[in-house]
Formats: structure tokens, sequence, C-alpha cells
């Protein structure tokens, strides 16, 4: 008697990566599509830059980042640079040690 044939595993074939170019709006000139992604693995760098305006941002990178991090860390930036700055508010502390120097003009 004879053994069963065992069935052959078929290998799967990858697909390259699309990098995400011109998936992205631009925060500059709001164009539609118009970022262009770049990752440069060995520099441990990512660049998005605006093939309209020329607008351009880099950051570095790990060896899990993808472009869409890149372009979220970027848009995050500029959210954070346009935020409007809220003036320190004096802690409790500080308060009350100013109505102590209130107290002694007797």
């Amino acid at each position: 008697m004879g053994k069963r044939k065992t069935a052959k595993k078929v290998q799967k074939k990858e697909r390259p990566k699309v990098m995400g170019a011109g998936q992205f709006d631009c925060p500059s000139c709001n164009h539609a599509g118009s970022i262009k992604v770049t990752i440069m693995k060995k520099a441990k760098l990512g660049q998005c830059k605006c093939t309209v305006c020329g607008t351009s941002w880099e950051t570095k990178i790990t060896a899990l980042t993808e472009p869409v991090d890149i372009y979220c860390e970027w848009i995050d930036e500029c959210e954070k640079l346009n935020r409007p700055s809220e003036a320190p508010q004096p802690s409790q502390g500080m308060r009350q040690a100013a109505h102590d120097d209130d107290d002694d003009d007797d």
C-alpha cells in the first residue's frame, strides 16, 4: 500500500507596495491629491511634498512607518501651529501668594 499524495501549498505572489502618492490633500493650497510622500528608509526620513505649491515637510521614521503616518504627523503639526496659544492661567498657589502681599499694607 502506498501513501496518500499531499497537496502542494500555493505560494501567494506579493503585490508591490503603492506608496500613496497623490492620495492626500495639501494643507497649504487645498489641492486634492497633490501630496507626494517619499520614504527614505536608509536615511530614516519621511518627506511630504506638494506637487502644486511646493510646500514640504520632513520627519524621522521607523521601520513600521507608513505614508499615511507621515502625512498625519504633518497635519497634526500644522494644527498645532495654527491653534491660538492659550495664556497660562496662574495656579491657585500663585493667586494665594498675591493676596498675602496685599494684606501687608497696614
